[in-house]
């Protein structure tokens, strides 16, 4: 049997091309364009090769909503403490928008403060500036339920057929 070059949905080749089309599309918000700029370097940084990312910047809560409205985003990187629309009342409202995952950004260190981020729908309270390893959790997890969807989205229609 003569080999065509497709490449089997089930073989490694496959896996390999599909996770190199997958895109998380990122927004970083604070009012600093320093800390914006530094997020958004440490993201592409930390990104490397392992995944393909795109980013967005927005300075302040209420820019955040706009641009949730306009792009469904995979993550959200939010700053707690914003001058007009802080973070938490962003969050409820990117919230109520999209099944976004939002990770809040602090130098708010106390448990009452992550509680408060929590209430507020945040998935991830890293404090500033966050390590690398919690950014890199975060985007392992983003990605990682990114892949699985379109999988679980064939399976459930496969047994819808039956």
């Amino acid at each position: 049997m003569k080999d065509s070059g497709a490449v089997s949905a089930s073989s490694p080749e496959a896996a390999t091309a599909r996770d190199r089309a997958i895109l998380l599309q990122i927004l970083v918000v604070d009012d600093s364009a320093a800390v914006r700029q530094y997020m958004s370097a440490k993201l592409k940084q930390l990104a490397g090769d392992s995944f393909r990312i795109a980013i967005d910047e927005a300075a302040s809560g209420e820019e955040a909503v706009e641009c949730v409205k306009r792009k469904a985003y995979d993550l959200v990187f939010l700053d707690v403490v914003m001058p007009g629309m802080g973070g938490h009342e962003a969050c409820r409202q990117i919230k109520a928008i999209r099944k976004t995952r939002v990770a809040m950004l602090s130098s708010l260190k106390s448990g009452a403060d992550h509680h408060e981020g929590h209430l507020a729908g945040c998935d991830n309270y890293l404090t500033k500036p966050p390590q690398d390893v919690d950014v890199q959790s975060v985007l392992r997890i983003v990605y990682l339920r990114k892949s699985i969807a379109p999988a679980a989205s064939a399976i459930g229609m496969a047994g819808a057929e039956k």
